[in-house]
């Protein structure tokens, strides 16, 4: 198919992806042209550049491109209102069918064009119009492809790596259960992740489904039941309830959106719930906690975990056993969860899957980690070594980077088999030095505590993480 996508951001931008690797001819359009020419230089689909506003702009567009197959109405509003979603949405469906007649069209939509408020499963057939003017807009647009015997994907509240408003505004301490006499325990939140969000749009168009279909996951909670699991994962407090906010762009709802419609035609989503995203998106957490960190604005929430990083031989898991005596607290060693979880040794694993595949497993088990409360973490030395996973050791607890003299390392990895990055032709002496040097500045960037241990045992390094670490967490009591 030859298929014209308008709108290359978030969800745009991954289902023209996934379009071209199907082999399907792919015509991205974003707003302005140096955008297009950001996004051209990196994809190996087709990007131009379009006011679908304009209806000059739309015409000059179809000369370029020809005669499509269908188009996907995917762009934003900007944030803006009804002015824009004039502009953008109706006004857009309108420019974009006159100058496609041929296509057939996607619009993407909104599950917020349903106002029910009583709690109550609403699906494609339910009443749907909004009360407020954006919403209006959206049907508006939405009947301008279906009176082409055209798509409308309404869209539930989108989430994945780099947004999550609901993870955010947690870690930022602005969340609130939005009580009312029809929702006690908070409005019902019906999400979808961007990735299932996109493979949704790319299903539709490609099967040559047509009408309405609901994109939401599997999974509605009330605010309060999602906001006390995030609290008990992220080591916070349970949000207070507070009254609905009256200035919500799209309006206040309380409704449980199904997709069984979408379903049916053999679509089902990667994740089937918001925690499933969670525990499984590699990117998903680490991206927000590295969000609130950047910002400063609050200070980044430490669960009440010891996490020992170092390098092979520094003596993690020694002195973490030790530690945890001490503190009464468990020990755990990643290196040892992903020898559990795959059911065969770490050298196997770097046999089969290469430094990449024991790596992702690295970052899995650290994930499977949230929630975890007094604890000790042994980790591996790499761990570090992957951006995504530096967030979450923050987040995970008081960080102490154990540090060892070449010579110490040499003697205790010497007549250990289980060091796979420690064979090959470079002797290892002369490894474990290259990796002091790369390795070093992130573990000192990292670190709450550095210890030095060539010269104290292993009771006294012990000793010293453990009464830091009760002095660190009592400080930030």
């Amino acid at each position: 198919m030859k298929i014209l996508l308008i709108g290359c951001g978030y969800v745009g931008e991954r289902a023209a992806d996934l379009l071209h690797a199907g082999g399907h001819e792919v015509l991205g359009v974003t707003h302005s042209q140096s955008s297009a020419e950001r996004l051209g230089a990196v994809k190996p689909w087709t990007v131009l550049s379009g006011d679908v506003a304009c209806p000059d702009a739309v015409q000059a567009l179809r000369s370029r491109t020809g005669p499509v197959d269908a188009f996907i109405h995917c762009a934003s509003s900007g944030r803006g209102g009804a002015d824009a979603y004039q502009a953008v949405y109706v006004n857009g469906m309108t420019h974009l069918a006159s100058a496609y007649p041929e296509a057939r069209p996607l619009f993407t939509s909104s599950t917020s064009v349903y106002p029910q408020t009583d709690g109550s499963q609403v699906d494609e057939e339910s009443h749907a119009d909004p009360d407020r003017e954006t919403g209006r807009l959206l049907r508006a647009a939405e009947n301008i492809a279906l009176g082409r015997n055209g798509l409308v994907a309404r869209l539930a509240g989108i989430y994945g790596p780099g947004r999550s408003f609901v993870l955010k505004n947690l870690l930022e301490g602005r969340s609130g259960i939005e009580v009312s006499p029809e929702a006690p325990e908070g409005r019902l939140l019906n999400q979808i992740h961007v990735d299932d969000a996109a493979c949704a749009l790319v299903h539709l168009v490609t099967t040559n489904q047509a009408g309405i279909f609901n994109v939401v996951d599997d999974a509605q909670l009330t605010q309060r039941a999602c906001l006390e699991k995030l609290a008990a994962l992220f080591s916070l407090p349970v949000p207070e309830t507070r009254s609905p906010d009256p200035l919500r762009k799209r309006g206040w709802s309380h409704k449980s959106v199904s997709n069984a419609r979408l379903r049916a035609t053999g679509w089902s989503p990667a994740f089937p719930s918001y925690f499933d995203a969670l525990r499984h998106d590699p990117q998903l957490v680490s991206s927000i906690l590295a969000l609130v960190d950047e910002a400063g604005e609050v200070p980044l929430p430490r669960s009440a975990n010891i996490v020992l990083i170092g390098l092979m031989g520094s003596g993690k898991s020694s002195v973490g056993r030790i530690v945890a005596r001490l503190l009464g607290f468990q020990f755990v060693d990643t290196d040892h969860m992903i020898v559990d979880r795959a059911g065969c040794s770490i050298p196997e694993i770097f046999a089969r899957e290469g430094e990449a595949g024991f790596r992702r497993r690295e970052s899995a088990v650290l994930r499977e980690l949230l929630g975890t409360r007094h604890s000790v973490i042994a980790t591996g030395g790499g761990i570090i070594t992957q951006p995504v996973n530096l967030p979450l050791l923050r987040h995970l607890g008081f960080i102490t980077w154990l540090e060892a003299s070449t010579d110490l390392l040499v003697r205790r990895t010497s007549s250990n088999n289980d060091r796979p990055l420690l064979r090959g032709e470079e002797p290892p002496r002369v490894k474990l030095e290259r990796l002091i040097q790369e390795r070093g500045p992130i573990y000192k960037a990292m670190a709450d505590l550095r210890i030095q241990t060539d010269e104290l045992s292993q009771e006294e390094s012990a000793y010293g993480v453990a009464e830091s670490a009760r002095l660190f967490f009592s400080l930030r009591k």
